[in-house]
């Protein structure tokens, strides 16, 4: 999954921190950070000043707290300081202070740039209070080797991805212009404006130096699958970057899945702005809302929880602390309008396969223990709720959970279908059984006659005999054995290929979809989760209900299993 977040400095951190810990075990999530780099206020104003380059801080503060998402109690008590404290520097002492707070912190390669920030020009124009020595090295860095390289190279000491992307390289500043006409000529008092009966309605960009689009950022957005306008201070951080060369273009033509978070509070630049009066000024940019999802949190502000009949608004309840949301409930809103899980009290029945869904074929520790997790959530978070439904032998199944749920399953809440999809299981008494799916007589004849011809290594599948599981095979051997089952026409069965070694041998009426049918859902409200819904022993059931998830293993349904827990 390829998640871009369009953001400022602090309105993805609850965000960031959400997702990293809800996706923890996803490996192929790459998450990525589109902002601005206009901001001139307090010392980043100050650093661009001296050094001529765009403003570090947005990129200094997703670095760094993507770092701490990541780490945790873990983080570099060094780093921790580099980044986050800030310094009152005495007047004409600033270098040597703040190289001896390097050498303290064992950065002593940074002290160059440093003594070359301070050779500039208008570095003696200023005075250093409440300062982050981040910001000086960043700046000066960007100066010297480029944003994207200074990016990087930060990212590789913090051992995180370089996920922070810039719209533009242009070297601009924005002024902002009031319903009255004022112009406010600095981004720095912007922020600050605070003025409910003079709202700011418009951008003005001065532009100094003039390169264009960033092509790493248009990228994002045309690949992503999930886009996400983060909160932040509308018009610094969020508009800018949509506005700027009409790169909002980008964001219409896209195909991912949109959705716009609106803030908790009234920051200073929007005083007194309303949620629809926000949605009027997003669209004043060029930007269309057609197929994005306004997420409200309905623990915000009255006046940022209206609602108009023009677009589509979800509201989940996300936390509000100083205007922040709730880290965890905020991702999972995010991913739950993704996965189109918001509702999940609607479901009926959900069913689930079993095998690279819930439990992994991988014996590999991780594996294991996200597996033990998917079951624990099925059987303790959805027993009357869920059901299991699985084209594997009963015993197969038995055997992987017994270590953790008993012997006799007794510790088991949730029925499963198994031996290929034809009995139902009660932790592990039988209680109910699809009679056409057992293999007729002439048939299992035929069967073994062709076993013992060949010498086919054999499992017998069920009591009654549903199954022939013919392996462990090549895949050749798998393809020809099906081939000669086929020629052979044997009436009342099929011969198909599965899993990674192995031919079924199966009555032709056996299809996942009959259970469906079985267990009169067909007037249910249902959702369907597998990982072989492209084709294989999911399609047919999945089709017949009311909604599908498609995950491409354990580590996907994991989520998918926390996002229905955390709807209901």
């Amino acid at each position: 999954m390829k998640i871009a977040i369009l953001s400022g400095g602090s309105g993805n951190d609850s965000l960031i921190k959400g997702l990293n810990k809800l996706l923890k075990y996803c490996d192929d999530v790459e998450i990525s950070v589109i902002v601005n780099a206009y901001d001139n206020g307090k010392s980043t104003g100050v650093c661009r000043a001296v050094t001529d380059t765009l403003g570090v801080s947005d990129i200094r503060k997703n670095h760094f707290r993507m770092y701490e998402s990541i780490y945790g109690d873990k983080a570099n008590p060094n780093l921790v300081k580099f980044y986050g404290n800030r310094y009152d520097f005495d007047e004409g002492k600033e270098e040597n202070e703040i190289c001896a707070l390097l050498d303290s912190w064992e950065m002593p390669e940074y002290k160059p740039f440093v003594s070359r920030f301070f050779q500039n020009t208008k570095a003696k124009d200023f005075k250093y209070k409440d300062f982050s020595v981040s910001n000086i090295v960043y700046a000066q860095m960007y100066k010297e080797i480029g944003y994207e390289q200074t990016n990087k190279h930060f990212c590789d000491k913090m051992g995180i991805d370089d996920f922070v992307v810039l719209n533009s390289f242009d070297n601009l500043f924005i002024k902002a212009q009031t319903e009255s006409g004022h112009i406010i000529d600095d981004e720095g008092v912007t922020v600050f404006w605070n003025n409910p009966n003079d709202k700011i309605v418009k951008t003005i960009y001065d532009v100094r130096t003039h390169v264009g689009l960033n092509p790493r950022a248009i990228k994002l957005v045309q690949d992503a699958d999930l886009l996400v306008i983060s909160t932040g201070t509308f018009w610094s951080s969020i508009q800018p970057t949509i506005e700027y060369l009409d790169f909002y273009k980008y964001i219409n033509q896209s195909k991912a899945k949109k959705i716009w978070v609106l803030n908790n509070e009234e920051d200073g630049d929007s005083f007194g702005v309303s949620s629809t009066d926000f949605i009027k000024f997003m669209e004043q940019t060029g930007l269309s809302l057609d197929d994005f999802s306004i997420l409200i949190n309905s623990d915000a502000r009255q006046s940022l929880r209206q609602k108009d009949d023009k677009h589509h608004f979800i509201e989940k309840s996300m936390g509000n602390n100083k205007g922040k949301h709730d880290g965890d409930k905020y991702a999972r809103a995010i991913l739950q309008i993704y996965y189109d899980l918001d509702d999940m009290s609607a479901y009926d029945k959900i069913l689930i396969d079993f095998d690279d869904t819930i439990w992994a074929r991988d014996n590999s520790d991780l594996q294991k223990s996200i597996s033990l997790e998917n079951m624990t959530i099925v059987n303790t978070k959805l027993p009357d709720r869920a059901m299991i439904v699985s084209g594997n032998s009963f015993e197969s199944i038995k055997e992987k959970l017994s270590e953790n749920f008993g012997q006799e399953l007794e510790n088991v809440n949730v029925l499963i279908w198994a031996d290929a999809n034809s009995t139902l299981f009660n932790k592990c008494r039988v209680v109910d059984f699809i009679e056409e799916f057992a293999i007729n007589e002439s048939a299992k004849s035929a069967i073994l006659d062709i076993v013992k011809q060949f010498e086919l290594p054999l499992q017998i599948v069920g009591k009654r005999v549903v199954n022939y599981k013919i392996k462990p095979l090549s895949t050749l051997e798998r393809k020809l054995l099906v081939e000669i089952f086929n020629l052979k026409h044997i009436s009342g069965i099929k011969a198909s290929i599965m899993g990674r070694t192995t031919v079924d041998i199966l009555s032709s009426n056996n299809d996942k979809a009959f259970v469906f049918e079985h267990c009169n859902l067909a007037n249910k409200k249902t959702l369907f989760i597998g990982d072989e819904l492209g084709e294989g022993n999911d399609v047919n059931i999945a089709k017949k209900c009311s909604k599908v998830v498609s995950v491409k293993d354990v580590k996907e349904a994991n989520i998918v299993l926390k996002l229905i827990v955390g709807g209901l």
